[in-house]
């Protein structure tokens, strides 16, 4: 029988679960050499170029036509742009709570930056969904997913359980690690809804190309296909994080039941692949709202002076 009066059993028993098991730091950096300066940092500058990226997106929101309602324009890269910082100043300042850089964050701080980032992506993710569907003008899902308000409503939610589950982190609420688990799979089967409805829609614009571009002229016709490459790129770099989220809460954490360390190779393969993916992901959504290819003041003209062509030969002048 185990003797419960030790203090290795009384430390597991007490130990709250982090809401990002680590590995033991002093193996693991020794392990991975190299490699980890080139998660932390490479990553850490990715995020920041990102939020940089998305700061001067929304400087240029107000002045530029871009894809979609200036309204969610404005949301999407406010999205980004949160998820840019508090990616790039959860791994620049203490990695994954390392203290790489001598540096030790409060644990409740460092864990609201790694887990809000969660939220703002599959929101601007969500968003991103929407514009395309009122911009193509196309009712291809239920109701529910192409309502606005149901949809902000759900990017509330989510955003409240992260922020609840890490405010019970901070006031060591003995059964977090099932706020975790809540948090984890809320996004795995969010995000999951959301890309194979977004390849779904991407596959319907394919097919039905020649509409679909007579319906995005006010936008130009090359949208048309960028639209159709971003919904179907966007929604593989989802499907793929929504599945190495399922893999982590299965394989890596256990369901947050095991408090023993994760693998130094598998948790840094885990993690690399994740921060790839949330990079990629961000940057096609990015790439989205972008200032269309061709300016809709050249299509104008350029319908203008065919209309006049034609007015003029119907009236014998040419």
């Amino acid at each position: 029988m185990e003797n419960h009066t030790t203090p290795e059993y009384a430390m597991r028993e007490n130990k709250i679960p982090q809401s990002e098991p680590v590995p033991d730091w002093e193996e693991a950096r020794e392990l991975w050499g190299a490699a980890w300066e080139f998660h932390w940092i490479g990553f850490g500058l990715a995020f920041s170029a990102l939020a940089v990226s998305s700061s001067v997106a929304l400087v240029q929101a107000n002045r530029t036509k871009m894809f979609g309602r200036k309204p969610y324009v404005i949301a999407i890269n406010s999205l980004l742009l949160i998820l840019g910082i508090t990616r790039a100043l959860y791994l620049l300042i203490d990695p994954y709570e390392s203290k790489q850089n001598g540096i030790k964050m409060p644990r409740w701080f460092a864990q609201f930056l790694f887990n809000i980032a969660f939220p703002c992506l599959t929101s601007s993710f969500g968003l991103i969904f929407l514009v395309f569907l009122r911009v193509a003008k196309l009712q291809l899902v239920s109701q529910r997913l192409d309502n606005a308000r149901y949809l902000i409503a759900v990017i509330l939610f989510h955003f409240a359980i992260v922020v609840v589950a890490d405010i019970a982190a901070a006031v060591n609420y003995s059964d977090v690690h099932v706020l975790f688990i809540i948090c984890q799979l809320f996004f795995i089967i969010w995000g999951l809804l959301l890309s194979a409805t977004f390849i779904y829609s991407g596959l319907k614009v394919i097919y039905r190309a020649k509409n679909v571009q007579k319906q995005l002229e006010t936008q130009s016709a090359a949208n048309t296909s960028k639209v159709a490459k971003v919904t179907i790129g966007t929604s593989c770099l989802g499907l793929g994080i929504s599945a190495l989220q399922l893999y982590s809460l299965v394989d890596v954490y256990r369901f947050y039941s095991d408090f023993t360390d994760p693998p130094p190779w598998s948790w840094w393969g885990f993690q690399t692949c994740s921060r790839l993916l949330e990079v990629a992901m961000a940057c096609t959504i990015a790439y989205s709202v972008m200032k269309p290819s061709t300016p809709k003041r050249k299509l104008t003209v350029k319908q203008s002076i065919l209309r006049a062509e034609k007015t003029a030969i119907e009236e014998g002048i040419i």
